[in-house]
């Protein structure tokens, strides 16, 4: 399985995929992108299983960067990690195509959770 991770922050990332691994996804291979635009270089070159992305990054959002991914690849599994936590942003990122959310901070259990149905 390969996972890309999303985020502008490569503090951010080194968390998120030590919490992958902490979750049990030793075996899973980490792709990371340190923004929208590498992302869907990333995803264009083929492989890209799940995408963890951040929401707030600049240049483009990460809900952007959702309906961009939706209207190319509708079933790719995107999980968005953020700090964002209102009804109302959690209903954007929703209604963009995110298929689950998880907000920081965070334990590996909601990784767990949020891949579960995802992995095969």
């Amino acid at each position: 399985m390969n996972i890309l991770v999303v985020d502008d922050s490569s503090t951010m990332r080194m968390i998120v995929i030590k919490s992958l691994r902490q979750a049990g996804y030793e075996s899973a291979t980490v792709i990371e992108a340190s923004g929208a635009k590498e992302a869907l270089q990333k995803i264009a070159a083929g492989g890209v299983d799940i995408v963890l992305s951040d929401v707030n990054m600049p240049e483009i959002s990460g809900i952007e960067l959702v309906k961009v991914i939706r209207a190319k690849m509708p079933k790719l599994p995107i999980i968005m990690i953020t700090t964002e936590s209102s009804p109302e942003m959690k209903q954007e990122m929703l209604s963009a195509g995110a298929n689950g959310i998880i907000t920081k901070p965070f334990p590996p259990e909601e990784m767990t959770k949020a891949l579960g149905p995802f992995i095969k």
